[in-house]
């Protein structure tokens, strides 16, 4: 009984670390390359 809550709950753990981890890439892949041509044009 433990044992299987212990293995769902780091289970869930590790989906909702996995959908956080994917929810900020693709925050990063929509924000940055606005960001990242600033930064080459004030680089440039």
């Amino acid at each position: 009984m433990i044992s299987e809550v212990r293995g769902a709950f780091v289970l869930a753990a590790a989906l909702v670390c996995f959908l956080i981890f994917v929810g900020l890439m693709a925050l990063g892949s929509v924000m940055r390359p606005g960001r990242w041509i600033e930064r080459a044009r004030h680089a440039g």
